[in-house]
């Protein structure tokens, strides 16, 4: 853990949180403006991955929607000591899958996503502390809550239920 008492710490604490947490906002509110207007006519085999993916995400509305909405979440949790936390988890999922997708579609925007996802890490680093609670509370090896034969009853039912999936998602 960084000591973000001192004051160049807390300065570079607050800082980092500050540029995150703008961006994404920023991100998040114009991601349906972003993929609007994109008319492409070649055939998708002759698409670069640049207009593959900006045609993917422009065939919808609603999606970009959706992960603009979890940046403006992401961005608004760092605000608060409380959501913090969240709001690194969150976004952190949402920059892996966009540094994945940029590197594999080369997109040219993928170290501006490298960039934010290490600020995250900057902000995990200074509240170390806290992510240790929360990784040692979801991973702590506690008893088993559930009998074992229980847990048998329902691993054959699921096996069973996978086992006819097809048949049953075409009932309904």
């Amino acid at each position: 853990m960084i000591n973000k008492t001192h004051t160049l710490g807390y300065l570079i604490y607050w800082t980092v949180i500050f540029i995150l947490s703008a961006s994404m906002l920023l991100y998040g509110l114009g991601k349906p403006l972003q993929f609007s207007g994109q008319e492409i006519s070649k055939p998708a085999g002759q698409l670069t991955g640049h207009q593959l993916m900006w045609l993917f995400y422009g065939h919808s509305k609603l999606y970009p929607i959706i992960i603009g909405a979890f940046e403006v979440i992401g961005g608004l949790s760092l605000l608060h000591t409380r959501t913090r936390m969240f709001g690194c988890l969150l976004l952190s999922s949402i920059l892996l899958n966009i540094i994945i997708q940029d590197y594999v579609y080369e997109i040219v925007a993928f170290s501006t996503a490298i960039y934010y996802q290490l600020l995250v890490i900057v902000i995990l680093i200074f509240d170390f502390d806290q992510l240790k609670k929360i990784l040692t509370v979801l991973f702590s090896p506690g008893k088993p809550r559930i009998k074992t034969s229980v847990m048998m009853a329902a691993l054959i039912i699921a096996v069973l239920l996978k086992l006819y999936e097809t048949r049953l998602m075409n009932l309904l």
